[in-house]
């Protein structure tokens, strides 16, 4: 206990409040009035108490959660809310992280809200793993980019934006385009369309934004019609990248990196994308820590839920 500065009379009253409050659960006003002291002294004098080692909290079992490894990564990071899985079972990893994904959203979600989801594994572990909820009342529910074609239709953006809606009692909206077009011209013809104008409005307004967070070179796939490898332009951009979250690529500092391409996509553009207040990110796996690394460094994300082994790292760096 660190007592030298106080005086016999000032730990006898401190104890005293400290008794009122933690065990006979009174509360500071009730004791404030016993005491006859303002409600703020009480307060304060409670504040103290635990500084000086009169009271001392003990959350039981919290060895064997990650809270702290939580807490010191919101601070490092400047993320709102971390949360970390222990994941032994790799092939396990997407649905553990879905169902924690659930968890998140399940407290986080308001009646009126606009929901923005892309495309990925994890958030389709999410949306897999969502109950029916029917305690909400207009929900929308939309995409942030436009659509390509997938070996597996699960993963499909417009399919996850069609389940989600369905599970939640709400509207969908969807932007009936492909993500990538012909040429720049065609793009501008697509985002001057009334349909899509309004569907775009609805995007850029969304409130919870729900993302994977992807390998770079993994995402080459969907656009290797546009990737040329003997152009030294799209060498060099290949070369930097790390990651990509809702067809925003980035460098392992988190720093954007342009796709020569970037002027036939149709997507949510990165400034209205980080207008969103709450940016989910759902990732793991030490294959894609540079990526969710670079996510965080560049707030490509705001919420980070993963495994103890990526968490563990981004501690460590």
């Amino acid at each position: 206990m660190s007592f030298e500065n106080l005086s016999p009379d000032t730990i006898n009253e401190y104890r005293r409040a400290a008794y009122y409050y933690y065990k006979n659960h009174l509360t500071q006003e009730e004791i404030a009035k016993r005491m006859n002291m303002s409600r703020q002294r009480v307060n304060r004098i409670l504040s103290a108490c635990i500084k000086n080692g009169i009271v001392k909290i003990s959350i039981e079992g919290i060895e064997s959660c990650n809270l702290n490894l939580e807490s010191e990564l919101e601070k490092k990071y400047g993320l709102k809310e971390v949360y970390v899985i222990e994941n032994e079972n790799k092939e396990e990893l997407n649905h553990n992280l879905g169902i924690q994904g659930v968890h998140y959203l399940r407290k986080n979600i308001k009646s009126n809200d606009i929901i923005g989801v892309a495309r990925g594994h994890a958030v389709s572990a999410v949306v897999d793993n969502m109950p029916y909820i029917t305690t909400l009342d207009n929900i929308i529910v939309t995409q942030l980019t436009g659509s390509i074609k997938e070996k597996n239709s699960k993963l499909g953006v417009d399919k996850l934006v069609y389940q989600l809606a369905d599970k939640l009692q709400a509207r969908e909206e969807l932007l009936y385009f492909p993500l990538i077009v012909g040429s720049a011209k065609l793009k501008h013809a697509f985002m001057q369309d009334a349909v899509c104008k309004n569907t775009y409005s609805i995007m850029r307004n969304s409130n919870i934004a729900i993302v994977g967070i992807g390998v770079a070179q993994k995402q080459w796939k969907h656009m290797v019609n546009l990737y040329d490898k003997e152009d030294f332009s799209h060498k060099q951009w290949a070369d930097s990248v790390v990651g990509e979250v809702c067809t925003h690529f980035y460098d392992r500092n988190g720093n954007m990196v342009e796709p020569p391409f970037r002027d036939r996509m149709l997507t949510l553009s990165l400034e209205d994308y980080k207008n969103i207040p709450i940016r989910l990110g759902i990732a793991g796996g030490l294959e894609k820590y540079n990526a969710i690394k670079g996510a965080v460094l560049g707030k490509y994300i705001n919420v980070l839920i993963t495994e103890k082994s990526v968490a563990e790292k981004l501690l460590e760096d």
